[in-house]
């Protein structure tokens, strides 16, 4: 009714931020005598009286059974803000210049992401939408909070905090309680701005940022705007902006953040579509790849990605301006992330324990791929750009198509999924007989959706880059597939 974040909500009440979460979740319910100095708050008697006879209402009959509490993962909780109306009405009036995709098509299924398709005389160039790299400034350190660019202060706590856990995975491993970290920090090719070409191209021009830093100053953005809409999923923009504080400081020194990314970090990403020729006794089409998010990534967990998917990042960490702009590249982050995540392979390793930042290139894997690119029997095609307007970060979106039935008669026994996806155990409230990578069918001739799937994917079930992905990619896909 008056704007309060939880905390002054909390300091006018006397209540802690906990029991006001647990208050609006309605996992808690408050006795009458607190209710009524929350009543007392009402700006109207009007108001007053409304919420004393809905609390009223709820009461429990003193001979029946107390319900259980409802609890929620934080995914449920933030999926309810993605169920209602009010955060995409708050997106399309903060970003009236990128309105929303609709999956599908389908107005029925809004998605807090802008998406734009690549034309078709880019398609076989997957390095079209970048621009200039900008390495005039130095690298900014990956345990140091200060660089270059001014950020939000509010960041520098969440930043210790990732590097704190960053030292505590470190420790473990010297105590040979882990094998691998889940999360560490490094640089990454950040937004610098979004243009347009002579042919209303769209050209992400990049600088250099850290993992940690946009974690801290653009990932943080969606959390912010979902816990503000979880409880009241259908409130007017009006009512949640003075709770988004961090969305407003940017907004107060950037016109257009969508297309700026001053004053903060914001990581590139790389979203691949992977779609593969199967043929056997029980299947003649294609099939398309995704998987659960793990519950150890930092952000969006248990939600459905695409595979592969990464950050757009050097991989060789170095101040060497001619080592950084040779990994400025969206073919070798695709062809990385495809080896990491469907065979297993852990970052940096060679299969015999050495380090060796080139062996992944030399990986059978990576060696198969590069054959089936060359000879024709597979295209790695550039699909669009899309912004994920919850964090206000940007990913350039691909598709590859694997035309050959045999390379997945050969490999589905190799492929396997990273500890970035979820592993069996891990899996939560998904489809039944889920795999680490889910194979979805598709119509041979014109690539339509399993209808189970086509219902089951929506904002709540797919993380924002990957939904944009998906869109993006099956338009490219038919059209390529249905002109052979």
């Amino acid at each position: 009714m008056r704007g309060e974040t939880q905390q002054e909500l909390g300091r006018l009440l006397g209540w802690s931020v906990t029991i006001v979460s647990r208050f609006e979740a309605a996992t808690e319910r408050p006795d009458q005598a607190t209710h009524r100095r929350y009543c007392t708050l009402a700006p109207t008697e009007e108001l007053r009286r409304r919420a004393a006879v809905a609390y009223e209402a709820l009461l429990p009959d003193g001979n029946a059974r107390r319900p259980a509490v409802v609890r929620r993962s934080p995914e449920e909780w933030h999926g309810r803000a993605l169920d209602g109306a009010g955060v995409y009405r708050l997106l399309q009036v903060k970003y009236p210049a990128y309105p929303l995709l609709r999956l599908f098509d389908d107005e029925a299924k809004p998605l807090p992401v802008w998406a734009e398709l690549a034309p078709a005389e880019q398609w076989a160039d997957v390095e079209a939408p970048l621009g200039q790299l900008d390495l005039s400034q130095p690298p900014p350190g990956v345990r140091t909070w200060r660089y270059w660019e001014p950020c939000d202060p509010r960041g520098e706590a969440e930043f210790k905090r990732h590097l704190d856990d960053w030292d505590r995975q470190l420790r473990e491993i010297r105590a040979g309680k882990r094998a691998h970290l889940d999360t560490w920090n490094q640089l990454t090719y950040d937004l610098r701005s979004m243009t347009r070409d002579e042919q209303d191209r769209v050209q992400l021009h990049c600088k250099l940022g850290t993992y940690y830093h946009s974690l801290s100053t653009s990932e943080c953005l969606d959390p912010e705007l979902l816990e503000a809409y979880a409880a009241w999923p259908d409130s007017q923009p009006e009512e949640v902006w003075p709770r988004l504080e961090r969305r407003a400081w940017l907004h107060e020194r950037v016109p257009d953040p969508v297309a700026d990314g001053r004053y903060r970090s914001a990581a590139l990403g790389v979203s691949t579509l992977t779609i593969v020729r199967v043929r056997n006794q029980t299947f003649d089409g294609y099939k398309m790849f995704l998987s659960p998010r793990s519950v150890t990534v930092a952000t969006q967990r248990r939600r459905y990605h695409v595979v592969p998917s990464g950050m757009f990042q050097p991989f060789i960490l170095s101040e060497s301006a001619d080592l950084l702009r040779s990994q400025f590249s969206v073919a070798d982050t695709v062809m990385r992330e495809f080896v990491e995540e469907l065979y297993g392979v852990e970052e940096l390793e060679t299969g015999d324990g050495r380090v060796d930042p080139q062996a992944i290139y030399h990986r059978r894997e990576a060696r198969l791929l590069s054959d089936l690119l060359r000879s024709g029997d597979a295209a790695l095609l550039y699909s669009g750009v899309a912004v994920n307007l919850l964090a206000l970060r940007p990913e350039i979106c691909t598709v590859l198509i694997i035309d050959d039935p045999g390379w997945y008669e050969r490999e589905c026994g190799e492929l396997r999924i990273c500890d970035e996806y979820l592993q069996q155990c891990q899996q939560a409230e998904l489809l039944p007989d889920q795999r680490w990578v889910q194979l979805i069918n598709l119509e041979r001739h014109d690539l339509e959706l399993d209808p189970k799937w086509r219902e089951h994917l929506r904002a709540r079930t797919v993380v924002a880059p990957g939904v944009a992905a998906i869109d993006l990619g099956l338009r490219v896909a038919r059209s390529v597939v249905t002109s052979r």
